[in-house]
């Protein structure tokens, strides 16, 4: 869906989805010419397929959340992230399953191994948006896709098929602290010393799981800089494959301050005023509405630790990029903690 490194197609994992088989669940005509990995891909397996009809995107479902119920979650999120590209939303473009008309196909692996579960939309081409603050034009851009996405007021089929806010990883956090104290790695100390902001994160949860003050409408779910490319007409946010149930106002906080890193509040200021400009509410941003989307950045630093210290299945590569991602997730957590208590002073 994005220009992005790629591998060495002789790193191709031996795994990986066939490719003529991919053409052939979801209908595409001609044949592939090549094949590469997109870096870069965390929670799933993309790769970019090159072929005689065009350029997809195809995205090997991995369902790192352990999650029994996730195809049914996929099959909601679908329907929303249809409705919102009818409405205007810039998306990469998905191929249905012509068989099934649902975004998912079970296709053969190179190797011979059990089918993999893979969706594929059509490649956009453009450049992936960094990770530092956004620039203020991609600030509005993001504030009025919010306001659009709420504004369509969709609501879930079936609840029971998404997840509730869950402070079971804070509660588990001393076993793991001590799983990572036994296996050693060079940041045991430094996650061992997040107990008080693991704490004051299940806190945050907790008020807000206790209180539930607004209404919930599906939404993106991860509109952030890692789900963004800059094709030749402006932003298009892309990975759908979350999306959720939520209430607006915690994720425009959380939107808001991912898109300016946590750092830039005039750019987190932009992101309101725009989505209030477009139509979006008028909320006052309170500490507890980031509650939700840090215990969710909590889990996802659990789920790396787990597999870099192989409490968690996970190949030797995914293994590895997880021990790198967290010395990062684990330094920027006390900071965030900290400008979350204050955001009602700094931020509205």
């Amino acid at each position: 869906m994005m220009t992005a490194p790629m591998e060495s197609t002789f790193k191709l994992p031996s795994d990986r989805p066939d490719p003529d088989q991919v053409l052939s669940v979801f209908g595409l005509e001609g044949s592939v010419q090549a094949v590469g990995s997109v870096a870069g891909a965390w929670s799933h397996r993309v790769y970019r397929f090159e072929t005689t009809g065009g350029v997809f995107a195809v995205k090997e479902m991995r369902n790192p959340w352990g999650d029994a119920g996730w195809q049914e979650w996929l099959e909601e999120a679908w329907t929303f992230e249809l409705a919102a590209i009818g409405a205007g939303v810039s998306a990469p473009r998905p191929v249905p399953n012509p068989t099934t008309g649902g975004p998912l196909g079970w296709v053969g692996r190179h190797d011979g191994t059990r089918d993999a579960p893979v969706r594929v939309h059509h490649w956009v081409p453009g450049d992936r948006v960094g990770p530092g603050p956004v620039t203020p034009s991609v600030a509005r851009w993001a504030g009025e896709t919010l306001a659009v996405l709420h504004g369509l007021r969709v609501q879930p089929v079936d609840r029971s098929r998404f997840p509730v806010i869950s402070t079971a990883t804070a509660q588990a956090w001393p076993a793991l602290v001590e799983a990572a104290g036994g296996a050693r790695p060079e940041w045991a100390h430094d996650l061992a010393n997040l107990g008080p902001a693991v704490a004051t994160i299940a806190a945050l949860a907790e008020a807000t799981a206790a209180a539930p003050d607004q209404a919930e409408v599906v939404s993106h779910g991860d509109v952030d800089q890692k789900n963004m490319v800059m094709g030749a007409g402006g932003p298009v946010l892309c990975d759908w494959d979350v999306a959720a149930p939520l209430v607006p106002r915690r994720e425009l906080a959380d939107v808001a301050l991912s898109l300016g890193a946590w750092e830039q509040l005039d750019i987190a200021r932009q992101v309101i005023a725009a989505y209030r400009h477009a139509g979006g509410g008028h909320y006052a941003i309170e500490p507890a509405d980031l509650g939700p989307a840090m215990m969710s950045g909590l889990d996802w630093l659990a789920i790396n630790v787990e597999r870099a210290i192989g409490l968690r299945p996970a190949s030797d590569s995914e293994a590895g990029r997880s021990a790198g991602l967290v010395p990062g997730l684990i330094s920027r957590l006390d900071g965030r903690v900290r400008l979350a208590l204050q955001i009602d002073a700094v931020l509205n």
